[in-house]
């Protein structure tokens, strides 16, 4: 054989042999790869998979977490005793919620920093509100498109709750597809399970996950605590009964904390000026959480706001009428052709219909129901009789004036803040297409003693109030100092559970004036001859001041705001 034949052969091997060993590295790296690869796995990007692994343990675990509760909480079907977790569960693109999904808490503490769920909360970064009585943290938890959202949208949803009702924002989100900035209440333990929850909420629900900042606010008295033992009874949560979730989360409170917890007075207009200086849009929309929008209100509004009347006029509100839903019915009325249909069948009323009439009595909403549905949003007619206590939810530029955070618990909370915008020369429209939906008729035999003891005692702080909004604007349009005797709340009582009458409350002590404070601190010094000195000062301060009064009687009145 020739030299040039036997290189070609000997080229021929080394090829054969390289192509022979490719073949095995690829065979072998096959081989080791699908032997770890699961084969459950799913494309990441379409797929909501937490794990959490209970090591060595089994259903007892669960039940001696529960027992940890002095009021033994029944572990509902819907949480798996399970020992170990690890599901991975598809999700079609037609469905915007899985079935069920699995929360990992061990990484939800206070400084935890997910990609998936970011909570930024430093308590030493809260501040105090006016009265030194809460402290908040603001934008705790970011939604993912909040500024997105915020940029290009002209009116944000600010809503404040406690975690008991938190469920209704999933029917907000339904429903809104805007900005929504939520106040939450977090005392004690409730800082725990508001954690756990939002995290089940942006699992099951993407919306929440993109559209919703929460806000914590909690009393200084009962500041923030975690649960771990809250932890190890949690275990996998259906995504099909979210409220039912929440039930049994907020069970796991203990009687002694129920205790101060139910009849503690709650910071409602505080959490609205939370929800509503969380809002980065132009306009504001602050209905409670349980005040469902109808379908498609964002959008409506969007075009609307976008006129040039509302671009141009800076003390218009929008009026969206509320009404209570039958819990007979199958489902919230979606637009107002649903919702006139639903009054003829007597399964809608106007909000507070049989509680408080006055509620949205101005409003004059036998009218609205006159009016047929048009096919874009517009305004149906001007409110011309305001009536004290008038208190509408409203779309307004987000400088109207904050809720009066003096009230606290309720009464007086709203229909303060509406007095308010009036006197300062607000002008109410009432919007044709627009309204919120609230589930269930109110009664006040479920009303409870301690709210009815809430309200007269706000009553009692409404004649200052009223006072200095007539001097802070200058001007009292309803005649409010002429009527407040007549009106006669500080002497009021509130009913409860069918007529009940709490006693009537003891006028807050007045406190001692400094003038006497310093003499009677001074009497007691050694040192005489200092306290004549300081009790001559002050007879020389109280009698200019008391000059000064006589002779301009506008100066007794002041704005303490």
């Amino acid at each position: 054989m020739s030299r040039a034949g036997i290189m070609a052969r000997r080229r021929c091997v080394e090829y054969v042999g390289f192509v022979i060993i490719i073949q095995l590295i690829l065979t072998v790296g096959s081989l080791w790869f699908f032997r770890e690869k699961p084969h459950n796995t799913v494309d990441p990007e379409s797929r909501l998979l937490l794990s959490m692994e209970y090591l060595n343990r089994n259903a007892d675990l669960v039940k001696s977490a529960s027992n940890k509760y002095s009021n033994n909480v029944e572990i509902p079907e819907a949480f798996s005793s399970k020992v170990s977790y690890s599901v991975s569960r598809s999700v079609s693109s037609s469905s915007s919620k899985p079935s069920n999904v699995v929360l990992d808490l061990s990484g939800l503490s206070m400084s935890a920093n997910e990609s998936e769920f970011a909570i930024d909360f430093d308590e030493e970064r809260t501040f105090l509100d006016r009265y030194r009585m809460f402290k908040t943290s603001l934008f705790t938890v970011t939604g993912t498109k909040w500024n997105e959202l915020s940029r290009s949208r002209k009116v944000c949803l600010g809503a404040q709750t406690s975690i008991d009702r938190a469920s209704w924002l999933i029917e907000i989100v339904k429903n809104w597809s805007g900005p929504v900035s939520i106040a939450l209440f977090t005392p004690d333990v409730e800082f725990h399970i508001s954690k756990i929850y939002i995290k089940y909420m942006q699992r099951c629900f993407p919306k929440i996950k993109e559209q919703v900042s929460f806000h914590f606010l909690f009393p200084v008295d009962h500041p923030v605590k975690d649960s771990p033992s809250l932890n190890e009874i949690v275990g996998e949560m259906s995504c099909d009964d979210p409220k039912k979730v929440l039930d049994f989360l907020v069970k796991t409170r203990s009687k002694e904390m129920l205790a101060w917890r139910e009849p503690m007075e709650y910071p409602q207009n505080l959490l609205r000026n939370t929800a509503k200086q969380g809002c980065q849009t132009q306009f504001t929309f602050i209905p409670d959480i349980d005040m469902i929008p109808n379908a498609g209100l964002d959008l409506d509004l969007q075009e609307f706001l976008s006129g040039p009347e509302a671009q141009e006029c800076e003390k218009c509100a929008y009026v969206v009428p509320t009404y209570e839903i039958s819990t007979t019915s199958t489902h919230m009325p979606a637009n107002k052709t649903e919702l006139l249909g639903f009054l003829k069948q007597k399964k809608a009323r106007i909000f507070h219909e049989a509680v408080y009439k006055l509620n949205s009595k101005s409003s004059d909403l036998k009218k609205w129901q006159a009016i047929p549905m048009k096919p874009k949003l517009d305004v149906a007619y001007m409110v011309n009789n305001y009536i004290f206590k008038y208190e509408p939810l409203y779309v307004a530029k987000g400088n109207t004036p904050p809720f009066d955070e003096r009230f606290i618990g309720f009464g007086m909370t709203r229909n303060t803040q509406a007095y308010e915008m009036y006197v300062s020369g607000y002008e109410f429209f009432v919007l044709n297409n627009a309204f919120t939906n609230h589930w269930g008729f109110q009664s006040i035999k479920t009303r409870p003693k301690y709210r009815a003891l809430q309200q007269m005692k706000n009553n009692h702080l409404f004649d200052d109030f009223a006072k200095e909004i007539t001097a802070r604007y200058g001007r009292d349009p309803y005649k409010m100092m002429s009527k407040l005797k007549s009106l006669n709340l500080k002497n009021s009582v509130v009913s409860y559970e069918k007529g009940k009458v709490p006693p009537k409350l003891k006028p807050s002590p007045k406190p001692k004036p400094a003038k006497e404070f310093f003499q009677s601190s001074l009497a007691s010094s050694s040192s005489s001859s200092s306290t004549t000195s300081t009790t001559q000062r002050l007879n020389k301060s109280s009698t200019t001041t008391t000059t000064s009064s006589e002779t301009n009687p506008d100066t007794t009145i002041l704005d303490h705001s």
